[in-house]
């Protein structure tokens, strides 16, 4: 028997393809190379998405974009915290700042 229901990964491919045709043909740099990137995180995540019982193929995409930008915010928050604390090590030494970061 054959399966009745195409792959997830087959359904996202086909959900990016619609997107790509009818909307993101139209954008311009740098709006075009985000929804792209956008598109990654789907295919990053799409093992863990394949696992949820929600019938909209959609649902899942816009929910693995949202986890994708949460972790890039989360990288940018670590890193801007670790460049803080250099910054007040180095101006508690009384060096130049600009030439230690």
């Amino acid at each position: 028997m054959g399966r009745t229901l195409p792959s997830y990964r087959r359904m996202i491919e086909k959900e990016r393809a619609i997107w790509q045709r009818n909307y993101a043909a139209r954008l311009r740099e740098p709006h075009r190379t985000s929804f792209t990137e956008l598109w990654l995180y789907v295919f990053q995540l799409a093992d863990a998405a394949s696992t949820n019982t929600r019938p909209l193929v959609l649902d899942n995409v816009m929910m693995s974009m949202l986890i994708g930008q949460h972790s890039e915010i989360q990288k940018l928050k670590d890193e801007q915290t670790r460049l803080k604390k250099k910054l007040i090590q180095i101006t508690e030494r009384g060096s130049n700042p600009k030439r230690e970061i």
